[in-house]
């Protein structure tokens, strides 16, 4: 019976196929585009630039002893490599400086997401616990 129904009803069942993703796409994308799904992303982006500066100042602290190291034997060391080493410490901060900027804007998107599209009386909580509170520091806010 079940391959019987199979056999003259394919075209229902490659519809119900196709409906079933097309409605599981819907779902996703109503998900993405409603305000929680759009606090989630802006917060994961934030997460990921916060990774991306962790490891740029890991690579800028990396360059920055191997330089040290370097310069310690400098009277056996060629003038080339210290160079190139003093040349990647540069290269390596000023990623490290590119990151920490990025991480800036970031950290502006999700808090403006938070004061226009969120009530007063949720704004503490929400950059309680999506924002690292520094505290003041005595300049305005803007976006």
């Amino acid at each position: 019976m079940r391959t019987d129904f199979l056999t003259q009803n394919w075209a229902l069942v490659a519809a119900m196929v196709i409906g079933m993703a097309v409605a599981m796409f819907v779902v996703l994308r109503a998900y993405r585009d409603s305000l929680r799904g759009r606090l989630r992303a802006r917060a994961s982006e934030l997460r990921r630039k916060r990774a991306q500066l962790r490891r740029a100042g890991y690579k800028s602290a990396n360059a920055a002893v191997r330089l040290e190291r370097l310069q310690a034997r400098s009277d056996s060391v060629a003038p080339r490599r210290l160079q190139e080493a003093a040349d990647t410490v540069a290269d390596a901060r000023a990623l490290e400086k590119i990151a920490e900027d990025q991480v800036l804007i970031a950290e502006n998107h999700l808090r403006k997401l938070i004061v226009e599209e969120f009530s007063p009386k949720r704004h503490a909580i929400l950059r309680h616990r999506y924002l690292l509170d520094i505290g003041p520091d005595g300049k305005p806010f803007t976006f």
